[in-house]
């Protein structure tokens, strides 16, 4: 499930929810499990080290430390002890009050976060689940209080975590469609080049880059069809198609509106500057 972080934040902060337990298991490598449930309340599952495979509702997520991952109440739930190292995981069950599922679909659904290492996390967690142990009024606000601050270290981590991955897709884009714009390059393809759909490409794209998709790649195109009318012979169809554009009516008129001169015209201006 895709997570928009600003919508989690906001469900966290609007609803009611109570912790009923903070558990820590150390499980021993090859170990297994199918055909079981997660419980009638809603956990996150912090992985501290190895690694683990977990279906939640038959969907994999390979469990490893840096990500946080979450299950649902009641979700079908195979698990799987991956290599030769034991996996150690800390779990946050919660529960949303009556009344409110409604308005936090998140808490029913199965999804996971990036963090990336963030050690405040695991020292939070790990104060939550000391005080847990305690009973008593002021150890239940001191747990609300720490559940907080780790929802907080958590979707503060998540975004970052997005935006510095995003800078790096982008970059990558950006160097493709340098190397790629004489191609039939759309930008619905190279979304889903980096997993992305167009909305989200776009949006990162503009994000980083200060321009849509779309627009760098006519930019990219239009400049090195100027360089090709000064530097060569070329006719202005085969400059046309040397640019990624198989109909040179419409490559003329994108020009233009791009930079004022038709193709031919451009050619002479510049023959001119240089004479």
């Amino acid at each position: 499930m895709q997570v928009d972080i600003n919508d989690l934040a906001r469900y966290f902060t609007q609803i009611d929810v109570r912790i009923i337990n903070v558990g820590r298991a150390v499980i021993q490598p090859g170990r297994k499990c199918f055909g079981v449930y997660t419980p009638p309340f809603s956990g996150l599952i912090f992985p501290l080290r190895g690694r683990a495979r977990m279906f939640f509702d038959g969907v994999p997520y390979e469990m490893e430390a840096g990500k946080i991952y979450h299950g649902g109440p009641k979700m079908a739930l195979d698990k799987e002890v991956l290599g030769t190292s034991e996996w150690e995981f800390m779990v946050i069950h919660y529960q949303v009050d009556c009344g409110e599922e409604h308005l936090f679909p998140y808490a029913f659904s199965h999804y996971h976060l990036e963090t990336g290492s963030n050690t405040r996390i695991n020292d939070l967690l790990y104060r939550l689940y000391h005080v847990c142990e305690t009973q008593g009024h002021l150890s239940a606000l001191k747990a609300k209080a720490l559940f907080l601050n780790i929802l907080d270290e958590i979707v503060t981590s998540a975004a970052n975590c997005r935006s510095d991955r995003g800078g790096q897709l982008i970059e990558q884009a950006v160097a493709y469609i340098n190397t790629h714009y004489m191609e039939p390059v759309t930008i619905p393809k190279l979304a889903a080049q980096y997993g992305l759909n167009s909305k989200q490409f776009s949006y990162l794209f503009q994000k980083h880059i200060g321009m849509g998709p779309n627009e760098y790649l006519i930019a990219c195109r239009v400049r090195r069809a100027k360089e090709l009318l000064y530097t060569t012979t070329c006719s202005v169809a085969e400059v046309s198609a040397c640019v990624g554009y198989s109909d040179p009516y419409y490559f003329s008129k994108l020009f233009k509106k791009r930079t004022g001169f038709c193709p031919s015209d451009l050619r002479i201006e510049l023959s001119k500057q240089v004479g």
